[in-house]
């Protein structure tokens, strides 16, 4: 799921209990009753575990999402990285051994103690050109790091973003592709293949531009999707892509969704199914937040300014800024209702995939809660 500068990745979830006994490699996963077929997991790693990052001052904090949970408790980490400095970007390995974080100058790959295991110097000018920030992700089997680099931002004109493959073990380059975008950041979504990753890059006012790459002999294969649209999620089967999307002609918005990997049109839901109304509304955006809640459902957020009486002449005035969270049916392409109350307006809500969603505490922690659990 994404909301503003989230580096999230979502696939399915499947909840487990490990029995401990490990057979060679193999480690054995049980999973409880109605919660999916057996797993197994090799290398000591459960199959299905998905992992968050969150930055602080001095580390990597890493949550493990595929652990049980209680709606509207605290969500403990399953490990914490010590870093030199504030991590701008940041991701940690699926075994958890290990987490990676970018800073204006390098990309660093650190191990539990916070010792570097390797660097990645981004060669950037000591201004740099324009506003920008590199972004990293690791592959769903955690052997391959995936770097965004803007270096238009950081070096100036004359040089394009560049999108690299790292071998987590060593930083050694495994694949680089110069992007045709000049961007300010970038997100990645894994997709649960673990072949194909998506990157989208912001370019501030121009919009964004969304990349499909794989890895392959000789260098990283990537493909440029020519729609203009922002891609806020993947599903967590992984076949159909949340996107939003400025409606042609119009100074308005439409949530769509788009088949992976082809990028072909398929349910869009409008301004007007939110609530739109042209006299109350001075302006109307669809998207800070937007992900999948499950398969079938998503949140979606509407924001912008609205009258809250008119003026002699029938013209909106005395505006307010306002910002709600929405459940909408992608399936049949309408809006169910709002978001619970305690939720309606908040602005950190960021949907997990898998019936549940995110919040940042007044401590900066994270908190996880899913409907049955909310008023």
């Amino acid at each position: 799921m994404r909301t503003i500068n989230p580096l999230d990745e979502i696939v399915d979830a499947c909840r487990y209990v490990e029995t401990g006994q490990k057979i060679g490699n193999v480690v054995i996963v049980v999973v409880p009753p109605n919660q999916g077929p057996l797993r197994l997991a090799c290398g000591g790693m459960p199959a299905d575990r998905r992992i968050q990052t969150r930055a602080t001052l001095d580390s990597v904090v890493a949550y493990d999402l595929s652990r049980p949970f209680a709606s509207g408790a605290l969500l403990d980490p399953a490990a914490v990285f010590p870093a030199g400095e504030r991590p701008l970007g940041h991701a940690a390995a699926p075994d958890l051994e290990r987490a990676v974080y970018t800073t204006g100058e390098e990309l660093v790959c650190v191990g539990r103690d916070g010792e570097p295991k390797w660097r990645v110097d981004f060669g950037a000018a000591p201004e740099q050109y324009m506003n920008g920030r590199a972004s990293c992700a690791f592959s769903l089997d955690g052997e391959v790091v995936w770097l965004y680099r803007p270096d238009l931002a950081m070096r100036g004109r004359g040089h394009f973003d560049q999108w690299l493959a790292l071998d987590a073990a060593t930083g050694d380059v495994l694949g680089q592709a110069e992007l045709a975008s000049g961007g300010h950041g970038a997100f990645h979504l894994v997709h649960p293949e673990g072949e194909h990753v998506l990157l989208d890059v912001g370019e501030g006012q121009e919009g964004s531009r969304v990349y499909r790459g794989s890895l392959e002999d000789g260098g990283i294969s990537v493909s440029e999707y020519a729609w203009n649209g922002t891609l806020y999620d993947l599903s967590p089967d992984g076949d159909r892509m949340l996107t939003i999307e400025d409606v042609p002609g119009s100074r308005l918005q439409r949530l769509l969704i788009r088949t992976f990997p082809d990028g072909q049109e398929g349910t869009a839901v409008n301004a007007d199914a939110f609530g739109y109304d042209e006299e109350k509304h001075e302006t109307f955006f669809i998207g800070w937040i937007a992900g999948f809640l499950d398969a079938g459902t998503a949140i979606v957020s509407v924001r912008g300014e609205r009258a809250t009486g008119h003026d002699e002449y029938g013209d909106p005035e005395d505006l307010e800024d306002f910002h709600e969270n929405h459940l909408v049916d992608l399936r049949a392409g309408r809006v169910l209702r709002p978001l619970a109350p305690e939720f309606l307006t908040r602005t950190d809500v960021v949907p997990l995939g898998d019936g549940s969603w995110r919040t940042t505490g007044p401590d900066g922690n994270w908190y996880r809660h899913t409907e049955a659990g909310s008023s």
